[in-house]
């Protein structure tokens, strides 16, 4: 167990490193794509937690839970 941790910080390293390499937009357009996987995800959640939930208020649901996380910043 302990040496699977090790390799992941390893590999979290390099990408470190590799991620400083990047040019400025680069990483602007990586920030961005994560970001959109991440609401992705988030919908895909709050859709399958709600079978048959309409684009609006799956729309409000997902934009609640990313709220969520920033009010719990404060």
């Amino acid at each position: 167990m302990l040496i699977g941790l090790l390799e992941v910080f390893r590999g979290l390293d390099k990408d470190v490193e590799l991620f400083g390499r990047l040019k400025p937009e680069d990483r602007v357009n990586l920030a961005i794509g994560m970001s959109d996987v991440c609401v992705r995800v988030c919908a895909d959640g709050v859709k399958y937690q709600n079978q048959g939930i309409s684009e609006e208020e799956l729309i409000e649901r997902v934009w609640e839970r990313l709220m969520f996380g920033k009010k719990c910043e404060k």
